[in-house]
């Protein structure tokens, strides 16, 4: 992969956040979908609660006895007390003191354990007020029972804590309420609004994870960012996923009007567009990452959109240890580039016409050397100067850079580079490899054709499509014509 430029921060950014959410979309909003159903039936499956609070203030009784100097002294002190001991009457109300006579006072079916997970008291901070809430699915109930631990309360704290063997004594402590709790109009909990709004937070969030985790694990290339995030050099067309480029005959020559015939043919502009105007330029090397990333569909049928253009175009199959040009085209195969570089057969029974009189094929043949020395001989590189001044366009189909560098022996020499990565198919590790293997060698490579693309439905126009049925054969024009055109094979077609 490509050093970061001086100043590029690493790590994850907004933008691959977006990027990983834009590639799983459906991931994403599946989660979001789920999160926030899960937490609409959790909030409308809730018993409503409602909250009664009553409120109680605590003041100190002064001594009648005392005079002006021993008052002020006993109200500091009293202040002192009373901070002291309203901090501990949030937790005396959880208590059987005080919870056990409310029981008995409303004949609740209930135990003071039960009792106090429904009752909370506080003391608001820098005062002494004591508030005690209640919660309770019916609100009246709710409110009797605020009402009636306020009164047990102080009962506790003004009398009851402070009797000695039966008698009682004065507590220095005076609670008073100072408000009764009433029946709340409206729930308390759930909270519609905001357990809705926290799920669709929390789908949001969730979504972009799960997004972001599903991109991580994904091993394999998904469409064009995937690879541009690797390989410095453009995406400059993609093949569709169909059946109509498995025929033994090109798209363009089988199914001429077909929408994979226009993006072969997008294909063979945007190359022509990147070719420099160098010395070999014109010779165009086809590989890919890995096997099965439809690399020689691209070499045959971006071959044949050039000769279907008028250029004079050689289409040579390289790939000796596994030829699959031949057999894509359907023509002889056993005499070609291994016999013609050994000099056992001549150019004129090595290569063959196909199509048209432009057009020309030279398979592969048979292998019985080692590739890479016949790959890299001198015989190999005076014919790829020969031809490349003999033809407009030279394509050359070659190993996969994971079984052999031959792409790389050939363009480090002149000749530019294609790349073909297969969505669904490549391995972004051996795509790294790849390219990290070019920058090596100081190849970058022209552009990248994407394939196996899957195809957007076509919009109904004035003419057919090719290729879109089911059995994958192609369907005729709109004039009824069958597009499906002879190839000339064998002896009728030598250059």
């Amino acid at each position: 992969m490509n050093e970061p430029e001086e100043g590029q921060q690493d790590g994850l950014t907004v933008m691959d956040l977006l990027m990983a959410v834009r590639k799983h979309l459906i991931t994403a909003i599946v989660t979001l979908v789920i999160v926030v159903a899960a937490v609409a039936g959790y909030t409308f499956t809730r018993t409503p609660q409602y909250t009664a609070t009553s409120e109680l203030l605590a003041t100190y009784r002064t001594s009648a006895s005392s005079n002006n100097s021993g008052a002020g002294t006993e109200l500091n002190s009293g202040a002192s007390y009373l901070t002291s001991q309203i901090q501990t009457y949030p937790q005396l109300v959880k208590t059987e003191s005080v919870l056990q006579p409310v029981i008995d006072d409303l004949g609740l079916n209930t135990t003071v354990t039960d009792l106090a997970t429904t009752v909370t008291a506080s003391n608001p901070t820098d005062t002494m007020l004591v508030d005690i809430s209640v919660q309770n699915d019916n609100p009246k109930d709710a409110s009797n029972i605020a009402n009636a631990v306020a009164k047990s309360l102080k009962e506790q704290v003004t009398s009851t804590l402070y009797s000695d063997e039966g008698d009682k004594i004065v507590s220095p402590v005076n609670l008073t309420i100072v408000q009764q709790a009433y029946a709340p109009a409206s729930p308390s909990s759930p909270n519609i609004n905001l357990y809705l709004a926290v799920g669709v937070l929390s789908g949001i969030i969730l979504g972009i994870v799960a997004a972001l985790i599903k991109d991580l694990m994904d091993t394999r290339v998904r469409q064009d960012s995937d690879v541009t995030a690797i390989v410095d050099a453009p995406v400059l067309g993609g093949l569709t996923r169909n059946d109509a480029y498995d025929d033994k005959a090109t798209v363009i020559i089988a199914h001429p009007a077909s929408r994979e015939a226009e993006e072969v043919r997008r294909l063979r502009t945007n190359v022509a567009f990147v070719l420099p105007d160098e010395k070999f330029s014109n010779v165009i090397v086809v590989t890919s990452a890995g096997p099965a990333e439809g690399k020689t569909t691209t070499s045959v049928n971006l071959a044949t959109a050039f000769a279907e253009n008028g250029s004079k175009v050689l289409l040579i199959d390289a790939d000796v240890r596994n030829p699959s040009v031949s057999k894509k085209l359907d023509i002889e195969g056993t005499v070609g580039l291994t016999h013609l570089i050994t000099n056992r057969v001549s150019s004129q029974d090595a290569i063959q016409r196909y199509w048209k009189p432009n057009f020309h094929v030279l398979p592969a043949g048979k292998q019985n050397l080692n590739p890479s020395i016949l790959l890299n001989s001198r015989a190999m590189k005076a014919l790829i100067v020969q031809v490349a001044g003999a033809y407009d366009y030279v394509i050359i189909d070659t190993a996969p850079m994971q079984v052999a560098n031959d792409a790389a022996v050939f363009a480090k020499d002149g000749p530019e580079l294609l790349l073909v990565a297969g969505v669904g198919v490549t391995e972004k590790k051996q795509l790294k490899q790849t390219e990290q293997e070019l920058e090596t060698l100081n190849i970058k490579a022209a552009g990248v054709a994407m394939n196996y693309v899957e195809a957007e439905k076509p919009q109904k126009s004035g003419y057919y499509y090719y290729g879109d049925d089911a059995d994958g054969k192609g369907k005729k024009g709109q004039h009824g014509e069958d597009k499906k055109s002879k190839i000339l094979k064998n002896d009728d077609n030598k250059a």
